[in-house]
């Protein structure tokens, strides 16, 4: 006698236990934060701050450029920008929006 695939899956189906124990899925434990989620969090906020920093840094940069090329104003290192991110461009280059 001979069987196809789908024969042999109706026997093996047939003579299944009734009461075959079932794995009932576990809840999903919680864990609580790792380390590694916190150091990246906190490199998060410090790219953040930096590209903040190079934000207000090339705008300050821009701005010099086209409102007071005139004016003597030696522009503070992109370290400091990204130290704290402000405009350091003197108030009277500043051109209002």
């Amino acid at each position: 006698m001979r069987l196809n695939l789908s024969g042999l899956l109706i026997i093996l189906q047939a003579n299944a236990p009734v009461n075959a124990p079932v794995m009932e899925p576990k809840d999903e434990e919680v864990y609580p934060p790792s380390q590694a989620i916190e150091d990246c969090e906190e490199g998060v906020k410090g790219l953040m701050e930096g590209v903040v920093g190079l934000e207000f840094f090339l705008k300050d940069k821009k701005a010099k450029k086209e409102n007071c090329p005139s004016i003597v104003w030696e522009q503070p290192s992109l370290e400091e920008y990204k130290k704290e991110p402000k405009s350091y461009l003197p108030e009277s280059c500043k051109v209002e929006d």
